[in-house]
């Protein structure tokens, strides 16, 4: 008897206390719903696991296994190969917690799930662009993070995927006689790859696609580019050539 009025007194002394454990269950949904999803995770259900943080996201605003949530998201989207939906939760957690000591690794999955969701068949190369945007992003504020020499790896085979690709576009168009959209996409190749050894030939086909517009003018320009910039290049002898008949026809 003496214990049941104890407990009742103490009911009494406690705001919102109901004399049962539901407030403990309310109190453990988070901590229930991470535990949960991290044994999915490390069991590789992935499908669980993210249905389980996500949930937590959702309906847990204020708990604080929240932010654990987000990047535990993210990564088991990555895991399964959900680069698009991977991305969204990186960035997120990049944009709520920019100070967190997680968030140099957020950046970093961010760019390898760009880098992965790339496809070689893309013609406007728009993963391509965002991987080697948020790779810049991750060199330039953790300039001496452990994966630097990786993430500069990667970079530099987007930039090589991209330089290719519209090489190879502004090819198809000088072939089908499209020769704005060339002069565009080698215009555009130019300045973002001066140095390539693909440059003289970039210049040649302007100069070429001017020609085929009757642009002379233009076309004179072009050929004097690679004569005075890539001289040593195969393509400085035959703009050298072209050249000369615009003289002669002056």
């Amino acid at each position: 008897m003496k214990k049941q009025l104890c407990a009742l007194a103490l009911a009494a002394l406690i705001p919102g206390f109901s004399g049962c454990h539901s407030d403990k269950q309310i109190i453990k949904k988070d901590s229930v719903l991470v535990n949960r999803a991290n044994n999915n995770y490390a069991r590789g259900r992935l499908t669980q696991a993210s249905e389980e943080y996500r949930k937590l996201i959702n309906e847990h605003p204020d708990s604080s296994f929240r932010k654990q949530a987000i990047i535990a998201l993210a990564d088991t989207l990555y895991k399964d190969k959900k680069y698009f939906e991977a991305v969204l939760y990186y960035e997120r957690f990049i944009q709520l917690y920019p100070l967190d000591p997680l968030t140099s690794r957020a950046q970093f999955y961010l760019a390898m799930s760009h880098y992965n969701d790339t496809s070689t068949l893309d013609r406007d190369q728009t993963s391509t662009v965002k991987t080697v945007e948020a790779f810049e992003v991750f060199l330039k504020r953790y300039p001496k993070h452990l994966l630097v020499p990786y993430a500069k790896e990667k970079k530099r085979d987007m930039e090589q995927l991209r330089s290719k690709s519209m090489m190879d576009i502004a090819r198809f168009y000088r072939k089908i006689n499209r020769n704005q959209s060339a002069i565009t996409r080698l215009n555009e190749f130019i300045d973002l790859y001066p140095d390539s050894g693909e440059a003289p030939e970039a210049l040649f086909l302007i100069a070429e696609c001017y020609m085929a517009e009757q642009s002379f003018k233009n076309a004179a320009l072009a050929y004097t580019w690679i004569l005075d910039n890539y001289p040593d290049s195969e393509y400085a002898p035959k703009a050298a050539i072209e050249a000369q008949k615009l003289k002669l026809k002056k």
